[in-house]
């Protein structure tokens, strides 16, 4: 087959592979790079997991990296990508001639699927059903001097295995199509796992390889090898933190809020890495908490990243402050940031847990996964639909070996049973439980008729916390208050001013002065907080156990806090049964940390035993949660569909404010999440041509948010 146009003149080490605003750089030399970057990559302690639980050689494995490496941009010595890199507006698809020279390589076959063609075919997107269809009859590509490239794979094996290479066929194949590997696909069968793991492993390896090689050639270096040498906390260590510090398993650790566990499951996370590629990844429930841990931690390690569905906007708002502008080498960092390729993560669990299924770059992630300790904080704030595949996530983290730590201030039994953790070991000093905090009162009335009691507290000199049940009580009993030094917080308010809410927050406390916060179960783990009074509707006793956290921190003694919990009679959110439950169990009266968790697990026992409805929803939730990883394992390797990880009734959407809208301000950080049910009767405008959002005609303000009356 004769060549054409641009390609007739055209030397082998002149075959362009990337081209910046002032250079090239060869196939030749990006592939020699991508090599090397995939063969350091790899780490004996994830090879020898992959190779147990896929079935295949760990020789058999590294051979693959290499030759993923090698050939996945063979396709670009085609005609269309060099007219495309020299300027021409065509598209030009080298993945699928990669995949089309690969094809007949059969040295590595999986139950009829080529892995080395799949994974060249799928370097650069996701796989799915119709995944470049009919590619065949539409594309001839010629490939001139591509043989010549192809056997040189044979000195750069022998320079980095240090052995002879396996004899590999070149031929060249332009009419193969691809219903045949997407048949083979769909019909794994039961060795659907094993091809998952082996699929994500290697294709993950080539996917970072190949962006550190980008980034490179770019002139931005990157390490993420760990350079943990030295952590050290300035403070005497408690008993507790130094028992966690000297694990070297998976375990339990419930201690009471503040005091210290975080700083304790850092150091057991640091004392089990492996080696210089192993990863911290640590997570927490909300995006707040997980900003607020990253900027205290990153003050401790280098190099530390942070994912949660809005933390783009937050690294990019930090880093502009430190920088004054936005350059590409935030972009690229960003890129590692989101795979959990960072020496140490900060992230949100469900961040962590949409990893393990068709999201994005899950085979980069779970690259990092296989080599890393996993810490998972607040594990009792979640719901049972997410602590479903929480058990899921957790035998496939003892399936490959995967040291995991679960942090709480108390899990009720019945969970522990549930996740199948109650034979861990756990980490628990009984002396801190002893402490005692707040007196508690039972009020059987509501808390919207307490308005005068709150502002007495407030007028005395207090530091008041009021927590309702629904934003619109919240709202309501934050008007009746009408006090100045006062703020109001709850999830309806616009991404950019939420941490203007929290910082508010924060700078109020400070002062010392009185003070009123009016707030929704928002607080009960999103912010770090101290109040002296807390003023609080019933709600499930493991919310409860949080709010009180909320006061009186420290469990300062010659301070003590004052709890109110009032009677809540309305449908919604919580359960009647349980919210009566709740009630009739919380005692009036002044009680240790350790009282606090009886009353939890009295609480779960009761539920489970005499509501019935409660026993089916649980039972129902946990079930589903548990089942998505496997259906996920069912579909193709990705097709790029939202999995619902937690239980939400009413779905929820990000949406523009008309007055945003009007005034241009279209960008992520204006626009608010509300339930979709809004835009049946506020909806302004579809989404437009230049809009990704909807837009809802809805009136707005800092102080008490979106006007749903």
């Amino acid at each position: 087959m004769a060549t054409v146009g641009l390609m007739e003149n055209i030397e082998f080490n002149f075959i362009k592979a990337k081209k910046s605003a002032h250079s090239c750089q060869t196939l030749s030399e990006h592939t020699d790079w991508v090599v090397r970057e995939s063969m350091k990559l790899i780490d004996e302690v994830s090879l020898k997991k992959v190779s147990k639980n896929s079935g295949f050689s760990e020789s058999f494995i590294r051979d693959l990296i290499f030759f993923s490496a090698y050939f996945h941009d063979i396709g670009k010595a085609s005609v269309e990508f060099q007219n495309k890199i020299d300027g021409q507006n065509i598209k030009a698809f080298h993945s699928f001639y990669s995949f089309n020279l690969t094809y007949e390589l059969n040295n590595f076959d999986f139950n009829n699927i080529n892995l080395l063609s799949l994974i060249v075919l799928t370097h650069h997107t996701s796989y799915y059903d119709d995944i470049f269809n009919n590619m065949s009859e539409k594309f001839q590509p010629i490939f001139p001097f591509v043989e010549q490239f192809f056997y040189n794979y044979r000195d750069l094996y022998f320079e980095l295995l240090n052995k002879n290479a396996p004899h590999l066929q070149f031929t060249e194949n332009y009419d193969f199509s691809l219903d045949e590997m997407k048949e083979s696909i769909k019909y794994l069968e039961n060795d659907r796992y094993s091809f998952r793991i082996l699929y994500s492993y290697v294709s993950g390896i080539l996917n970072l390889a190949d962006w550190i090689a980008s980034a490179k050639f770019n002139k931005i270096e990157f390490d993420f090898s760990n350079k943990l040498n030295n952590l050290e906390f300035k403070f005497k260590l408690k008993d507790f933190q130094e028992q966690i510090a000297n694990l070297t398993s998976s375990a339990i650790v419930e201690i009471p809020t503040g005091e210290g566990k975080t700083e304790g499951s850092l150091l057991w996370a640091f004392n089990n890495l492996q080696n210089k590629n192993t990863k911290i990844i640590y997570t927490l429930p909300t995006q707040t908490t997980s900003n607020k841990l990253f900027e205290r931690i990153k003050n401790i390690f280098d190099n530390v990243g942070l994912i949660h569905s809005s933390a783009k906007m937050y690294l990019q708002d930090e880093y502009e402050k430190e920088n004054g502008y936005v350059d590409q080498l935030f972009y690229s960092d960003y890129i590692f940031n989101k795979t959990f390729s960072k020496p140490v993560t900060v992230a949100t669990l469900d961040s962590l847990l949409k990893n393990f299924i068709n999201i994005g770059r899950f085979n980069i992630a779970t690259v990092n996964y296989l080599n890393s300790v996993v810490i998972i904080d607040e594990v009792h704030s979640y719901d049972f639909k997410l602590l479903g595949f929480l058990k899921r996530f957790l035998e496939i983290s003892n399936k490959f070996e995967v040291k995991v730590l679960i942090m709480s201030a108390s899990i009720p039994e019945i969970l522990k049973i549930k996740l199948e953790i109650d034979k861990l070991p756990i980490i628990k000093d009984s002396s801190l439980f002893n402490k005692t905090a707040n007196y508690i009162y039972k009020i059987d009335k509501l808390l919207e008729n307490s308005i005068f009691d709150i502002l007495e507290k407030f007028n005395s000199g207090k530091r008041v916390l009021v927590i309702a049940n629904t934003i619109k009580k919240s709202v309501e009993i934050f008007n009746a208050l009408n006090v100045e030094n006062s703020t109001l917080f709850h999830s309806q308010f616009k991404k950019i001013d939420r941490p203007k809410k929290e910082n508010e927050i924060f700078d109020k406390l400070k002062t010392g002065q009185p003070y009123i916060l009016v707030a929704t179960q928002i607080v009960e783990i999103s912010l770090d907080i101290d109040f002296d009074v807390l003023f609080s509707e019933v709600a499930p006793i493991d919310s409860l156990i949080q709010r009180f956290g909320r006061v009186n921190r420290n469990k300062n003694q010659s301070r003590i806090g004052e709890i109110f919990i009032f009677n809540y009679r309305e449908p919604k959110p919580y359960d009647d049964l349980a919210m009566k439950f709740a009630f009739e169990i919380v005692e009036t009266g002044f009680f240790p940390i350790s009282r606090y968790v009886q009353w939890l697990n009295i609480y779960y026992d009761r539920l489970l035993q005499k509501d019935v409805n409660f026993q089916n929803k649980f039972n129902e939730l946990f079930k589903t949660g548990y089942k998505i990883y496997d259906e996920v394992l069912k579909k193709p390797i990705s097709e790029n569909k939202i999995y619902d990880l937690r239980d939400i009734e009413n779905e929820r959407e990000d949406f523009l404010l008309i007055d945003d809208y009007k005034n241009g301000k279209t960008d992520f950080e204006h626009t608010i999440s509300l339930p979709s049910i809004y835009s049946k009767k506020n909806l302004y405008s579809d989404k437009t041509k230049n809009n990704y959002w909807r837009i809802l005609n809805l009136t707005y303000n800092y102080k008490t948010g979106v006007n749903l009356l």
